[in-house]
This record gives structure tokens, C-alpha cells and sequence, in this order.
């Protein structure tokens, strides 16, 4: 072998030899999450608080009865339900009627306009919660499914932690190739930035909720500044984290692919639209960690891809000799090394799919062109989401 050659190996072989230590850290990981199951214990406290369940809906006709159906079964005793009608054109309005009409607990609120500096979601939460009579706040997402012991599951959660402010990561319910192929990896470079046991960890900075399920006490709720705080963040859901526990009062998030589902995008064109929205803010609005988010996996991931089409073609070509032999045996030990770990993080929010981890390279392609475009939205400073558009001169379109 040349030198050359050599060196390339060298320097392949220490990419390879990180897998293993990723692996390592990733178990250590997994053990001090939290989840919850089916088999987790339920409220069972005389006198439970008043729970206000507040779903915002735009535009979410094919969604919201299922989302509804699943919330008005909730085992838990002590429940309001609000539906916010947000600007919506389709059907949703009609659905949120029809519940409420059958069942007293439920109440719609219709908002027509937008204010300036708000984003769709912070400003329907606000509007809500201000009518809200419950002692917690049940913010809930209208793609979301839920068991029907659910929230008494989260609430002993919460009791038991002494937490002010509960989340829930559900199982990511995917249905087309471009969901199942992207949409747990979206999560997973979503999640290295915000690593749960860190995140629950009061002793830690770093704060993280998922807006698809937050349970939070109100009074915390207002000394965090409720959601006008936050009003004009994509990602408000981590935001209020922050506030939350930098009050110094406890905000956890478990794992509950059990006990609830989300169904967030249906397209290839909303996966890379959605998800680079949620990127763009969640890392800051700034184009520097959006690219480490590229760059990282090229180096560390697809590099095996890479030295396995280089050895199998040197070998093709009849050029195979001691360089191609150690090329061929790194890539294959870096093959298995990654797509096992794969395979073990898909499952952790999308078990169902998790042997879409075998298209990785595809998978990471897509991923890097959705961090790309948030890069982008970092330049522009704007956003469009559901029929609205943000930013710098924008102008509401809904």
C-alpha cells in the first residue's frame, strides 16, 4: 500500500472505532430516560385538579375527530376540553361542533384574525388558556391519539417527580414511504440537541418539552409568562421549558410511544417544510449548528456508504489487493456498527418502523436538504407555515 493509501485508512479506521463508543453512550443513555407504559401507575389522589385540555386546530378536518374521540374517553376524572377554531377553512369548525354539542365537557373558541408578532399555535394556546378553567393546562395537538388513561398516566408522572410541567414524546405514526423513511430520523437529530436525561435533569440548564403533549400547573404556567412569552417562537414548546425551569421548578419528558401517537406529516413536501421550521428554531435561528447537523453525519455515517462502494468497485475493476480487502472490511464493520444503532433509535419513537433504518443514506439525504433549507430561513429570517407567512415584511396569508 502507498502511503497514501495508508493514510486513508487510518483515518477511516478511527471513524470506525468511534461507532462503538457511540453505541456505548447511546445505551447509557437509553437506561436513564424515562417512559411510560400501559403498565405505569395512574392518579388515584381524592379531589383530582381540574384539567383543562386545550387541542388548537387550523385546517385539520381529516384529523381532529380521531384526536377528539380519543381525548373525550380519557379515564381521568376531572375534565374541560377546549377546541380552538384557529382561521380555519375546511371542516374543522364543524367537527369541533358536533363534539361539543354531544358532550358538555366540550367548549369551541373560533379566532378569526392573527395579531402581528404571534405565531399561529402560541396565539391560539393563549387565547385559550386565558378561558381555561382547570388548575393544569393539557396542551394537546390536534395530529395527536391518545389512550384513554393517558393523562391520569402523566399526571401521576408529574405528582410523583413534583414536576410543574410535564411532556410526552408519543410514537411518530407513520403510514407512507417518505414518513417512515424520514421522519424518525428527523426526530433523532431533533433529540441529540435536546438529550432527555439532560433535559430532565434540574440541576442542568438544558430544558425540553414537545408541544404535542404538555402538562403543566398553572400557576407555573403564568410565572413563566404563559405563551404571550413566547409568542413569537416556532418551537414555543421548548421555549416555555426554558422559562419553566428557570424558575427553578421541575419539567420532565418520558418516552410514551404506548399511551400516544402523533401523526404529524403526511408529504414529502410538509416533512421537509415542518421539520425544517422546527430545526430553524429549535437550534437558535442560526446557521452554524443547522450545518454541523450536515456535516456531522457525512463524516460519521455516510462515509461507510461511501468506502463500500469504493472497495466493491476496486474489486470490480480488478484492482482488489490489500487496500480494497481492508477498505471492504472496515466499510462492512462500519455498516453493521451503524445500522445497528440505527435501528435501536428509530425504535425509541417510531417502533413500527424501525427497519426503515436500513435506508439511511436516502434518509440522510432528505434530512440534509430540510437542514439546508432551514439554513436558508436563518438568511431570510422567513417563514411560511400553514398558510401563513413570517418574518421580515410578511404578510398573513390566513
Amino acid at each position: 500500500m502507498s502511503p497514501t493509501q495508508r493514510l486513508v485508512l487510518g483515518a477511516y479506521a478511527a471513524i470506525v472505532a468511534a461507532w462503538p463508543i457511540r453505541f456505548a453512550v447511546v445505551a447509557w443513555v437509553f437506561r436513564r430516560l424515562d417512559y411510560l407504559t400501559l403498565r405505569s401507575p395512574r392518579y388515584s389522589q381524592p379531589d383530582a385538579p381540574l384539567v383543562t385540555a386545550i387541542i388548537p386546530a387550523k385546517d385539520e378536518e381529516d384529523k381532529l375527530a380521531d384526536c377528539l374521540a380519543s381525548v373525550v374517553a380519557q379515564t381521568y376524572s376531572n375534565l374541560e376540553i377546549i377546541v380552538v377554531d384557529d382561521r380555519s377553512v375546511d371542516g374543522t369548525a364543524a367537527i369541533a361542533r358536533r363534539f361539543e354539542a354531544a358532550d358538555p365537557r366540550v367548549r369551541v373558541v373560533t379566532i378569526r384574525d392573527l395579531p402581528a408578532g404571534w405565531t399561529g399555535k402560541t396565539h391560539a394556546l393563549h387565547v385559550a388558556a386565558a378561558q381555561a378553567k382547570g388548575d393544569w393546562l393539557w396542551f394537546v395537538d390536534a395530529d395527536t391519539r391518545h389512550h384513554p388513561d393517558s393523562l391520569a398516566i402523566v399526571m401521576e408522572y408529574a405528582r410523583v417527580h413534583g414536576a410543574a410541567m410535564a411532556s410526552l414524546l408519543p410514537e411518530m405514526r407513520c403510514e407512507t414511504f417518505w414518513e417512515k423513511l424520514v421522519q424518525p430520523l428527523a426526530g433523532i437529530v431533533l433529540m441529540r440537541s435536546y438529550p432527555l436525561h439532560t433535559a430532565n435533569d434540574p440541576a442542568r440548564r438544558l430544558a425540553f418539552a414537545n408541544g404535542q403533549y404538555i402538562l403543566i400547573e398553572r400557576p407555573a404556567y403564568e410565572a413563566a409568562g404563559g405563551h404571550e412569552a413566547v409568542r413569537d417562537k416556532f418551537v414555543e414548546d421548548i421555549h416555555m421549558a426554558y422559562r419553566v425551569k428557570a424558575l427553578g421548578l421541575s419539567s420532565r419528558t418520558a418516552i410514551g410511544t404506548e399511551i400516544g401517537s402523533t401523526r404529524m406529516y403526511t408529504t414529502l413536501g410538509q416533512i421537509v417544510r415542518g421539520w425544517g421550521r422546527i430545526l430553524y428554531d429549535a437550534l437558535g435561528r442560526r446557521p452554524w449548528p443547522l450545518l454541523a447537523k450536515v456535516l456531522e453525519p457525512l463524516v460519521f455515517s455516510q462515509t461507510g456508504d461511501l468506502a463500500l462502494l469504493v472497495a466493491l468497485g476496486l474489486f470490480a475493476a480488478g484492482r482488489g489487493g490489500a487496500f480494497a480487502g481492508w477498505l471492504l472490511g472496515l466499510s462492512l464493520i462500519h455498516q453493521v456498527l451503524k445500522q445497528a444503532l440505527l435501528y435501536r433509535m428509530y425504535r425509541l419513537n417510531s417502533p413500527r418502523t424501525a427497519r426503515y433504518a436500513l435506508l439511511y443514506p436516502l434518509a440522510g439525504l432528505v434530512t440534509a436538504w430540510l437542514c439546508l433549507r432551514a439554513v436558508g430561513m436563518c438568511r431570510t429570517g422567513r417563514v411560511t407555515w400553514r398558510g401563513t407567512s413570517y418574518g421580515p415584511a410578511a404578510e398573513g396569508a390566513g
